[in-house]
């Protein structure tokens, strides 16, 4: 068995209790909106036996539903911290409670990013090369 992951005090997250293995995004860009309409599908492998929660880091995200292996599941999204801001929010998912160490789970999340999240650099078709179509960026996960 691997060591006991430590938690970051930059971070929201909970990797001593579930460790995220697999990622899969889907995402529709709309240039009109700035925005991205988006599916992740997270899967995990519960670390500490009973694990209750799946804590991400997000900003400025608009959560329409979140599944856990296929059914509905209850989340919270926090307001980010006035003392703490850079840290944004936190989305914490219900994972359900009796889970073992070493078991999986997916996750899945639909959410749209709002034209705010700084994880996305929008320009106008005057800040591009050839001046005609939009570009979007980002050096985040968005």
């Amino acid at each position: 068995m691997s060591r006991p992951r430590e938690r970051d005090p930059s971070s929201h997250s909970n990797p001593d209790e579930c460790v995220v293995t697999h990622c899969a995004w889907d995402a529709v860009v709309d240039f009109t909106e700035s925005k991205f309409f988006c599916t992740v599908r997270y899967n995990l492998v519960i670390v500490k036996a009973d694990a209750r929660a799946l804590r991400l880091d997000t900003s400025a995200l608009d959560v329409r539903s979140v599944a856990v292996d296929g059914n509905a599941a209850s989340f919270t999204l926090t307001v980010p911290e006035s003392a703490k801001p850079h840290l944004g929010s936190c989305l914490e998912i219900d994972l359900g409670g009796g889970a073992a160490e070493g078991d999986e789970k997916v996750v899945e999340i639909q959410y749209n990013t709002s034209p705010e999240a700084s994880a996305a650099q929008w320009l106008p078709p005057s800040q591009t090369a050839g001046k005609k179509h939009p570009y979007v960026f980002s050096a985040c996960f968005v």
